[in-house]
């Protein structure tokens, strides 16, 4: 969600080879998933904006008195993406800041206190499922949790049927149901009562719970589509902390408390909220000034100049999953083999890609990016590996050791004379270079000709999944399971396996992984999963971005982690007039 300078575009946070996978979100250099070029079925159309300008209506007060408290009332701004794909259906979108805004209204049975460390709390859920063996989980509803008052629904109890209708209409549907996979490993479902849910898996699945806890794993009501329809803009009605108000496409979206909500302490404690997609860094610094924005993700840059005219303003930081990466493909020379992609690989100088791409404010990653602290190789292991040697004596070296390859190969092999085909997705390299900033840290480096083809994302996709672009980089978003990090990717039988990689070593540390129920024995098998493929180099997560917010004193509680999708936890968050700085407001 960091703003850049006016006249840039910002980079689609949907890494090219999922098209047919997970989701992206909207933070730092990093846009929105991408659109697919689909229309949305069904009227679902936007509701027209009673304006022209990008002002959102100001949100309804509930019909519900709010409760007398310092902590209750008030309605927070913030800046963030309103884009969205074709679809308004939860569990059909693959657009972040669209499953994001989502995630205000629907519950799941599952949720994350923390991404980064996996810290797995209850939403509908009573209590954390009961699991007698590694393949039952027997959920129990809170009692209390009741659908909005909308109609439809009109404020009718949650039931074990709309849990299950929820995974059903999934595992059922079609493609557009990109999520069925994940549900693949469930065998029986079984309702008991109208609180209790019993889910049987086919084999023993560690990362089960995490499912029901994942991003888009949304409880829906079966009125709302009627069957296996569509879900459409106008039917977004859950049981979640606020309710739906507007959309309006690039420039504003609008939630209002929810009154009823199940989640306890008389939360939200806000009135509501407006989503604000600026179009200048012009309009979020003049926003700030006048309080008619409460808090902003920025850039580096932005924040120091904002806090040097404005040192009241509060700065957050938080690493994000999110990573620049680069894909070979191993069935394509001379990325078949492993010297040659071996030795790219470690000329790439990240530290200088954090420089150019987040100003300084980033990590190196192993796989999995460095903020999901719960499953990364550890920094002080990376120091030692070819292509994250820290200082100038360990850039010197990495450069020394790729050439040495390269060497090898060439003494065997031939490059072609006209340079080598990098296909970048088109707004990665508009908006930040990438592309280019390879090519010039090649040709430094290893004295190799390389030559950038910015593509858009469908034709990318589809030359990726025929084998027709090996050689590509771009940015993806990042998970918060292991297993969704390795599984669909590296594991032999993974569906998003396009490289394509077949090793049965590898195979093994994946499958084990998936029926390791010990956490710290689980971390340590993602750990050799992650050493080798360092060195086998067919997937690279070069670096990830520190994302950093600027609000006013007065905003209290506003979440970061390090995914998107759980703005649900914006119902601790809370505006304190009591503050100095919320005169003006």
């Amino acid at each position: 969600m960091t703003w850049e300078p006016s006249g840039e575009r910002r980079v689609s946070r949907r890494w090219v080879l999922k098209a047919t996978g997970l989701a992206a979100g909207a933070a730092g250099l990093a846009a929105l998933g991408c659109n697919r070029g689909s229309k949305e079925p069904q009227g679902g159309t936007p509701t027209p904006s009673a304006t022209s300008d990008r002002q959102p209506t100001r949100t309804p007060e509930t019909s519900t008195a709010t409760p007398p408290s310092g902590k209750h009332g008030e309605t927070l701004r913030y800046t963030g993406y309103v884009q969205r794909d074709g679809f308004a259906d939860p569990h059909r979108t693959q657009a972040g800041p669209f499953y994001g805004q989502q995630a205000l209204v629907f519950s799941r049975l599952l949720s994350y206190a923390d991404q980064s460390q996996g810290t797995i709390v209850t939403d509908l859920a009573e209590r954390l499922p009961e699991m007698p063996d590694g393949q039952t989980l027997v959920f129990r509803l809170n009692p209390d949790a009741r659908w909005q008052d909308l109609p439809p629904l009109n404020g009718r109890a949650v039931t074990a049927e709309d849990v299950k209708h929820s995974i059903e209409r999934q595992m059922s549907g079609d493609t557009t149901f990109v999520r069925a996979p994940q549900w693949a490993g469930i065998d029986t479902i079984e309702v008991s009562d109208p609180g209790t849910i019993t889910f049987k898996l086919k084999t023993p699945l560690a990362t089960m719970q995490h499912r029901f806890a994942d991003v888009n794993s949304f409880i829906v009501a079966p009125e709302l589509s009627e069957g296996k329809g569509q879900i459409g803009l106008d039917r977004q009605i859950g049981s979640g902390p606020f309710q739906w108000v507007e959309w309006s496409d690039e420039k504003f979206a609008s939630v209002r408390r929810n009154p009823a909500w199940f989640g306890g302490d008389r939360r939200p404690y806000l009135d509501g909220m407006s989503l604000i997609q600026p179009a200048t860094t012009g309009e979020v610094e003049a926003g700030l000034r006048t309080k008619d924005i409460d808090l902003a993700f920025v850039n580096r840059s932005l924040a120091d100049r904002l806090k040097r005219s404005l040192p009241e303003l509060v700065e957050n930081t938080v690493g994000h999953s999110l990573f620049f990466g680069v894909r070979y493909s191993l069935v394509n020379a001379p990325y078949n083999d492993l010297r040659f992609r071996s030795a790219l690989t470690i000329a790439l100088d990240r530290r200088g890609m954090i420089d150019r791409f987040f100003g300084g404010a980033g990590g190196v990653n192993p796989w999995i990016s460095w903020p999901v602290s719960r499953w990364t190789l550890p920094e002080s292991e990376l120091t030692s590996v070819a292509g994250y040697r820290p200082g100038a004596g360990g850039r010197a070296e990495d450069l020394r050791e790729a050439k040495a390859l390269l060497d090898a190969f060439l003494a065997e092999k031939t490059l072609p004379e006209d340079g080598l085909p990098l296909l970048v997705l088109d707004s990665a390299e508009t908006a930040t270079g990438m592309g280019t900033v390879i090519s010039e840290q090649l040709a430094l480096g290893l004295g190799l000709k390389v030559n950038v083809v910015p593509v858009d994302l469908a034709t990318l996709a589809g030359m990726l999944l025929s084998a027709d672009a090996p050689f590509a980089a771009g940015p993806d978003t990042g998970w918060i399971d292991l297993d969704d990090w390795v599984y669909p990717y590296f594991h032999s039988a993974g569906t998003k396996n396009s490289f394509p990689l077949v090793d049965k070593e590898l195979d093994v540390l994946i499958e084990a992984q998936r029926m390791e129920f010990d956490a710290a024995r689980r971390q340590q098998t993602g750990y050799e999963i992650q050493r080798k493929l360092l060195a086998l180099n067919a997937g690279v997560n070069l670096v990830s971005e520190r994302v950093m917010t600027l609000g006013w004193p007065y905003v209290k509680g506003f979440p970061l982690d390090t995914t998107d999708g759980y703005q649900d936890r914006l119902a601790n968050c809370w505006i304190d007039r009591s503050d100095p700085t919320f005169r003006g407001h």
